[in-house]
């Protein structure tokens, strides 16, 4: 267990904060990449809309 001292307010430890960064970007690039696709199909579908 780390030390009191060397958490964040978050109670993680630095190399915590940093694997919970890296698998929510991760996250974050999977959405926006289906949202683009999502897009381009909406407007290949019903390009007014």
């Amino acid at each position: 267990m780390a030390d009191k001292n060397d958490l964040s307010f978050t109670g993680l430890t630095d190399e915590q904060a940093q694997e919970l960064h890296s698998v929510y970007m991760s996250g974050l690039w999977l959405f926006t990449a289906i949202a683009i696709l999502a897009h381009i199909a909406t407007y290949i579908w019903a390009p007014w809309f």
